[in-house]
């Protein structure tokens, strides 16, 4: 809208793909090295065993947790803040 209301409307498609190329490039590279980082502790650990098996589906699932009580944390924030009722 801003780069419409300045008679630039291209450079406004271009910056968008751009910001949308960069954002791609940023989740493709976190999302390796965390299939990379799973590699390298599940080789450190020694995963095929029983017991480092046992441990990474532990961390696994705490890390899960984690995630999950962010997200929870989050939304009750923003409700808070913005004194919303659910109903």
């Amino acid at each position: 809208m801003f780069a419409l209301a300045q008679g630039m409307f291209w450079a406004g498609i271009a910056a968008t793909l751009v910001m949308g190329l960069g954002t791609a490039i940023t989740v493709a590279t976190i999302a390796v090295l965390a299939v990379s980082a799973k590699d390298l502790a599940r080789r450190l650990s020694g995963a095929s065993e029983g017991g480092g098996a046992l441990i990474m589906r532990g961390l696994e699932f705490g890390a899960a947790g984690l995630v999950l009580l962010l997200g929870v944390g989050l939304l009750f924030g923003y409700i808070a803040a913005e004194r919303v009722t659910c109903l």
